[in-house]
Parts: C-alpha cells; sequence; structure tokens
C-alpha cells in the first residue's frame, strides 16, 4: 500500500511510527481477520444495547456473549506478529473479561468497550483513523505567521509532475466548449463577503429528463441570499425544460419544484418504481423529495418518505445497495450550522497573512452522514449503523459517489471529506458495508495527510477496466487521482498523470470524467473557484476569487491541461462549485453545465469536430429500478472494452446525465454492449450501430445471467 510513504509531516510521528511498525508486521490476511472480528465486535455491542433499550435480556446477554468472544479473536490474533500495542491488547483482555463475566441481572453500558475498539481499529488500520488529530493548514502556522484556515491544504512547496508523454503537444487541445446564452436564474449562498462557512460551499446542479421526451432539462439548486445586515434574502431553486435547439423554459412554478430554502445539492432516481424521475435536493434545513406524478408536476413527500434529515446535508446518491431492485438514498453532511451563528458570523481567521477568513470547518462539530434503506412502499429507514456506514468521527462530508469499484456486482460508496480522511465503503454482497478507505489506499493523501475533499468521481481513465478515483480539494494543495490497481487497493497517480502540478493553486470543486473528444478516453473537468471574496485585494497571493475552470484530456493514461485553448467556455473566471455533464444537444458529445457562487451558471456547449464516431445508451427497467441506477455498461468495440456506470449524484452535489456515453474514435463497425445490474444480472446485445442512442431493455430474452 502507497498511503503511508514520504515524508510524515504533522501526523503524531512517535504514534504513527509505532503504528506503521506494528502494520508492517501484520500480514494482509492477519489484518483482514482482525477488520472482520473488530467490525463483528463493535455490532454486537450495539446489538446489545439497543436490545437492553427495548428491554430484552435474553438478546442483550448473547450479543454481549458474542462481542466478548470476537474480542477475544483481536486479542489472540497474530501472536507477536499483533499489530496492537503491548497496553492496548492487556485492555482488550480486560475488556474481554469484564463482558464474560457481566451480571446476567443487569445490561452493561458499552460506551466505554465501543471507544476502546475504536482505538483498536485505528492500530489495525496502521494508525491513520478517525481518531487521530489530523493536521492542516489550519494548524501548521509558525509562531511569526497567523493561522491560515481551517482546511486541510498542503500549502507547497508547489510539486513538479512526471515529465509530459507527448511534450510537443502540451497545451493544444482537439475540443473546444463555448458558453451558451446563460439560463437567467442566479443561485446565491449567503452574503458577498462570506462571513460564515455556511456561505461558501455554493450550490449543486442536475440535468435530468424529467418529462421523458428525450431532452436534458437543467434543474438549478440555490441557498439564501444574505444582506449587508444580515437578513436573510429568499430565492428559488428552478427548472428550465429543454425545448431543443439551446433553448430553455423556466418551469419551476408550474412544475412545483421553485423551493425557497437553503439548498445544497441534487441526486435524481426513482424512488417508488412508477418509471417517473424523482428529484432529491439537499439543504441546510429539511430536505427535499419531489416525487414526479409523470404530468410535468411534482410532489413533496420527504416528511413522508422519512427522508427529511435535518441539519447541513450536502452530497447525495440513490442506489441499490441491497440488490432488492429498488433505490436506496445515501447523504453526505458536513457541520452543525445554528441560525445565530450564521446572523452574528465574523472572520476572524487569516489566509496566507492577507485576508481575513471564516472560521471552519477544523474547530466546529461535524454531522455524521445518513443512510436510508428503502421499504419498498414508498418509505425510507435509516440505518447508517446497522449497516456498518455509522459515521462516528463526524467527518466534513461533501461529495459522494456510488461506484462498484471492486467490480463484484455490488454498489459501493467513496465521500470526499473536507479536511478528514475520505471514506470508501465497500459493499459485503448484502447490503452492509466495510470501511475499506485506509487499507484501499484513498483516505490520506501518499503522505499520510488528510486533505480538503470537496467532489469526487469514479471512472476508467485508463482503459484497464477498473474503476480509478479523482477527487478536488482546496487550494495550495493537489487533487488526487488514485488508480485502481487489483480491484481492491489504489495507488496515487497525480503526479505520475500530470494532474498534480496544475491542480495546486486553484481550489477545485466539481468534477467530472468525461470523453470530451470521444476518442474512447476518459478525459477530466474540473471547477474551480476560491471561496474567500476579497482574496484579490491581495495581489502578492497571486490568487482570484473567480477561477478558470480546467480541461484535461486523456493521452493514454495521463492527461494534458488544454483549458486554454479549449474554446472561450473554458476562459470564463467565476466562483465554481458544481458540475453536470450531459449530452444537452442531443449530437453524441458530452456537453457541461456548471453552477457559480452569486453569479448564473455557466452553460458550455462541446463543439469539437473530430469526426469520430459515438454511441449512448440509456438503461431501461420493467419494474423497479427503471432506471438502470447503478447499472455497469460494459461496451465492446474494435478490440477494446470500455467500461460506464449509470450513476445517481455525484461529482461536487450535482447530477448528470442517467444515460451513458462511449468515444469511438474513427471506428463505425458494429457493437457489443453488456449490462450488469446491482446483484449480478446481465443482459447482452451484439452487432449494435454506432452514432445514435439506444434504449437498452432488461428483458427475460436479452439476459444472459
Amino acid at each position: 500500500m502507497h498511503i503511508l510513504h514520504g515524508p510524515l509531516g504533522a501526523l503524531a510521528a512517535a504514534t504513527l511510527a509505532a503504528a506503521v511498525q506494528t502494520q508492517a508486521d501484520a500480514s494482509p490476511e492477519l489484518r483482514r481477520r482482525l477488520v472482520e472480528a473488530h467490525r463483528a465486535a463493535v455490532s454486537h455491542l450495539e446489538s446489545a444495547r439497543d436490545a437492553a433499550a427495548r428491554g430484552e435480556p435474553g438478546a442483550w446477554r448473547a450479543a454481549i456473549t458474542d462481542a466478548a468472544e470476537q474480542i477475544g479473536v483481536l486479542v489472540a490474533g497474530g501472536g507477536d506478529a499483533s499489530p496492537f500495542s503491548g497496553s492496548l491488547r492487556e485492555e482488550l483482555r480486560r475488556a474481554k473479561l469484564q463482558l464474560e463475566a457481566w451480571s446476567a441481572a443487569q445490561p452493561p453500558p458499552v460506551d466505554a468497550q465501543l471507544a476502546l475498539l475504536e482505538r483498536a481499529r485505528a492500530e489495525i488500520e496502521g494508525g491513520v483513523a478517525l481518531g487521530l488529530g489530523f493536521q492542516g493548514s489550519f494548524s501548521q502556522g509558525r509562531a511569526e505567521e497567523p493561522v491560515y484556515g481551517g482546511h486541510a491544504s498542503a500549502m507547497g512547496p508547489a510539486p513538479v509532475d512526471a515529465p509530459a508523454s507527448d511534450p510537443v503537444e502540451v497545451g493544444t487541445s482537439s475540443v473546444a466548449f463555448e458558453e451558451r446564452t446563460p439560463l437567467a436564474t442566479r443561485t446565491y449562498c449567503g452574503g458577498p463577503d462570506k462571513d460564515h462557512i455556511l456561505e461558501s460551499g455554493g450550490n449543486g446542479v442536475a440535468l435530468l429528463d424529467y418529462d421523458a421526451d428525450g431532452r436534458l432539462d437543467v434543474y438549478l439548486v440555490t441557498a439564501a441570499e444574505l444582506a449587508p445586515d444580515r437578513r436573510r434574502v429568499p430565492h428559488r431553486n428552478a427548472l428550465y425544460r429543454n425545448l431543443g435547439g439551446w433553448r430553455f423554459e423556466d418551469v419551476s412554478l408550474a412544475a412545483g419544484v421553485d423551493a425557497a430554502a437553503w439548498g445544497n445539492g441534487a441526486c435524481a432516481g426513482d424512488y417508488d418504481g412508477d418509471g417517473n424521475l424523482d428529484l432529491y435536493v439537499t439543504n441546510w434545513g429539511p430536505n427535499l423529495l419531489y416525487r414526479n406524478r409523470g404530468d410535468g408536476t411534482f410532489e413533496e413527500r420527504a416528511a413522508q418518505a422519512g427522508i427529511g434529515a435535518g441539519g447541513w446535508s450536502t452530497g447525495c446518491t440513490f442506489l441499490d445497495a441491497d440488490a432488492d431492485g429498488d433505490l436506496d438514498l445515501y447523504v453526505a453532511r458536513y457541520v452543525e450550522v445554528r441560525w445565530d451563528d450564521v446572523g452574528g458570523a465574523r472572520r476572524t481567521l487569516t489566509w496566507r497573512n492577507g485576508p481575513q477568513i471564516m472560521v471552519g470547518p477544523a474547530g466546529l462539530p461535524g454531522e455524521a452522514d445518513l443512510y436510508f434503506e428503502n421499504r419498498g412502499d414508498g418509505t425510507f429507514a435509516e440505518v447508517a449503523a446497522e449497516r456498518g456506514l455509522a459515521d462516528r468521527g463526524r467527518a466534513y462530508g461533501f461529495g459522494v459517489v456510488s461506484a462498484d469499484y471492486d467490480a463484484d456486482g455490488w454498489v459501493d460508496l467513496l465521500v470526499a471529506n473536507d479536511s478528514n480522511p475520505n471514506f470508501l465503503y465497500r459493499n459485503l454482497g448484502d447490503g452492509s458495508f466495510e470501511s475499506a478507505g485506509l487499507i484501499s489506499g484513498v483516505a490520506v493523501a501518499p503522505d499520510g495527510r488528510s486533505q480538503a475533499g470537496m467532489g469526487a468521481d469514479a471512472g476508467d481513465y485508463d482503459g484497464d477496466g477498473r474503476l480509478d478515483f479523482v477527487v478536488t480539494n482546496f487550494a495550495h494543495d493537489t487533487n488526487a487521482l488514485s488508480r485502481n490497481v487489483d480491484g481492491l487497493e489504489f495507488e496515487d497517480a497525480t503526479v505520475a498523470a500530470g494532474l498534480a502540478a496544475p491542480s495546486f493553486e486553484p481550489m477545485g470543486w466539481g468534477v467530472a470524467f468525461l470523453d470530451a473528444d470521444l476518442d474512447g478516453r476518459l478525459d477530466l473537468f474540473v471547477a474551480n473557484g476560491h471561496i474567500f471574496a476579497d482574496v484579490e485585494e491581495y495581489p502578492e497571493l497571486g490568487e482570484g476569487y473567480g477561477q478558470q475552470n480546467q480541461l484535461f484530456l486523456n493521452t493514454g493514461g495521463s492527461f494534458r491541461d488544454v483549458s486554454r485553448s479549449a474554446g472561450s467556455g473554458l476562459r470564463v473566471r467565476k466562483s465554481s462549485r458544481g458540475v453536470a455533464v450531459g449530452d444537452l444537444d442531443d449530437d453524441g458529445d458530452p456537453d457541461v453545465l456548471v453552477g457559480n457562487v452569486d453569479d448564473v451558471p455557466t452553460l458550455l456547449e462541446n463543439v469539437q469536430r473530430t469526426g469520430h464516431h459515438w454511441v449512448s445508451f440509456r438503461v431501461a427497467s420493467p419494474t423497479g429500478n427503471r432506471f438502470g441506477i447503478g447499472a455497469r455498461v460494459t461496451l465492446e468495440a474494435d478490440g477494446r472494452r470500455q467500461v460506464r456506470e449509470v450513476r445517481s449524484g455525484g461529482g461536487y452535489l450535482s447530477q448528470g446525465d442517467l444515460r451513458v456515453h462511449f468515444g469511438l474514435g474513427g471506428y463505425a463497425g458494429p457493437l457489443d454492449v453488456e449490462v450488469r445490474m446491482p446483484g449480478g444480472g446481465r443482459w447482452r446485445w451484439s452487432g449494435l450501430k454506432g452514432d445514435r442512442l439506444h434504449v437498452l431493455e432488461l428483458t427475460e430474452g436479452s439476459r444472459v445471467g
């Protein structure tokens, strides 16, 4: 694993060194066995606590016995190769004995044992776990320097990428994005000075065909505006119906989706299986579930469905985690915020000896992420703890991606966390999950440092059939490209792929893999924008509030930054946030919608003229998960295999096209395609034609497994 290579920076050196040594002594097989025992022990203790609360003595006694047995596995596991320090091992042994000797007349309080097991998890995973105090720019200030703020950043020096494979072509582009007439709706996020961190996050955007006419429509999420006296000025979300030819009609009021809340993000999915695409909107405050009536209008059903959530919700994704045919829902959350905190906020920290900035997220209480399991009757149950998704560290969650990274047929989850380790949850094949972020190599930077994750996406950028991850990070740190090595572990490929140096100074948010030039290789689009509104008043810093978005073309396993030559639409400088990719004009190439803070969105048409061929697919299921969310679509053409997934949510709080798009380069011959749904069911078609959209009906006649 790569994650502990390099300088250890601000991590607690003694703690980490001991943990690294014990981790090196323990084999991967032993660590996996201990992880299983640890997870089982925690589950049994939580079951005991729940059974005690329900007044079921037989159940809690059995659970306590099972927990003691699993803690015994931790104590005995590995002998001299145990990853635990001697003192922790002794504490575990005493905890086992205490549980075995517990009075049958009274249920035990298990908080102390759970806290002990959390410490054990940190040592199993090598010391880099949520219990350890991660440090970034907010804690690296020297005595003579003011504090930099609350986001984890590397702060320099700027990295140097590996030499480009085609230096002659660096900076040139075979594709251009041109800005179309902007949509009229301006989205807001607080006041112009950004005194509170709530005002910095901006908003996601969504592309979805809500009226089933075959054209992608646009949904814009907005927060409220704050006047100079901190008075709240409401603004409404907007839905634009695509009329074709880059013409859009505002149907927000008529459709019933024009909420005036403090909106953040959105994701789409048919949660009730009626064939109409529904929309979930995350807010600071109760979230919204817009049930599509199928007649161009929606009804709001979040409270009735049990997924109102509350707090500061950010990224979301619908997914069929248990492969039962209906969609479950994961919701990330950020920090706890009260209106008094926002109304009376003051900027008291300093960024790079320049502007005064808001407090946070470090030092603010985080909010736990939520997981809602679909009951199949239009309602959900919040079962994060029961399914292995408990966010006990209350990390600062932003972007969420549901993707089957290990290709086992079960949908996994990646959460980009700000100034905390990222979460990677591996689906165990029954709708429950295990934490795999650290052991897989995507939780932290290669030097063991927590980064400030904002947006995230998954895609096979190197064409080996395995899904890789990309996460955008705060300014003065690199974005992170994690290459999938073997389906279970990742290596940091940011420098080798040419993404480190150009991503260091900008502040990254929305991110998306897309085949912009239709050559069959996934490129990258990144939205950038600062959160400190007056940073340009300090020219010595060389930073702008409005920043240029970036396009990286794939040259065959590495990327070149073509942002300066990829059309006038890439020369727009705003403080951008959400990115949604989809074919808005149905010409076969991907277009881009970008949300901007306190501004109208940027609508970008892909006008590439490469002459390359393409093909698109819409997955259609006759029942349940009607839009095939979570489907893995594999295309075989011209001796090459490409992989895409149908995905709800992703990037930074945004929703992209539910159709999957493939570039074919110069190939115009027959195409073979396979669809694998969550749980492993497979369908196959042969001899399809390119340069068109195919609807793949998941009927019994096309099913092969």
